[in-house]
């Protein structure tokens, strides 16, 4: 995939058209903090696998941009927290290191590893803004994952690294985080994002949720 990758930016990178999905479709995941996107999403590509091979993938998004911009993850993760960086930060940034590249740039990138993705098919994609990504392409369904604050809240007390974290606050900042992304990649506010099923929780398990995912893309022809 990585060689793959570096042959379809040389030809593609300078281009915004949306071609279509080549086999299979693909399918996008949203989470509220405290739902656990990737886990559903690995139980969902295991429940495909009599079929076509599915993959998900997550934090590769970062990873492949990162390569075919040389940079270290670090350099570019920062599209996906809150807060842009400020003009005095990119001016040093730009002097202190010859691999700089705008924010700009970083996010052309990403905008099309997410669509190359996409384009091959058979993918489930997790966060880092796909559903705004790809919202204009043919082949997706768009899944969003909700609770309760009380139920994310539990939902994180029961993970490790939880002890000694204010749960209610690390909430707050992440899903605003969440919203941020889309509007800073798709210029859109989070609202105005057309998901195809919004699934709770609280009221489904995982692998329920699961089941109803695959229920979805039979009826929209996608698995």
């Amino acid at each position: 995939m990585p060689q793959d990758l570096l042959k379809y930016f040389e030809k593609r990178l300078s281009k915004r058209e949306i071609k279509a999905v080549k086999s299979g479709g693909f399918v996008t995941i949203s989470r509220q903090t405290g739902c656990n996107g990737n886990s559903v999403a690995a139980k969902l590509v295991k429940k495909l696998s009599g079929q076509a091979k599915w993959k998900y993938i997550n934090k590769e998004i970062l990873e492949h941009s990162a390569q075919k911009l040389n940079l270290k993850n670090s350099k570019i993760s920062h599209l996906f927290n809150a807060d842009s960086l400020s003009h005095a930060n990119e001016i040093i940034s730009a002097l202190s290191n010859r691999y700089y590249k705008s924010d700009r740039k970083l996010k052309n990138t990403i905008t099309e590893v997410v669509r190359h993705f996409a384009m091959e098919g058979n993918i489930v994609i997790v966060g880092r803004a796909a559903v705004g990504i790809t919202s204009k392409m043919s082949g997706g369904l768009h899944i969003r994952i909700t609770a309760p604050l009380d139920w994310r809240i539990n939902s994180l007390k029961r993970r490790k690294g939880f002890e000694d974290v204010d749960i209610k606050k690390f909430i707050d900042e992440h899903d605003k985080k969440k919203v941020n992304i889309i509007k800073r990649f798709c210029n859109v506010e989070f609202k105005e994002i057309p998901f195809d099923l919004t699934l709770n929780c609280a009221h489904f398990n995982q692998d329920q949720m699961v089941e109803l995912i695959v229920k979805a893309m039979k009826l929209r022809g996608i698995s």
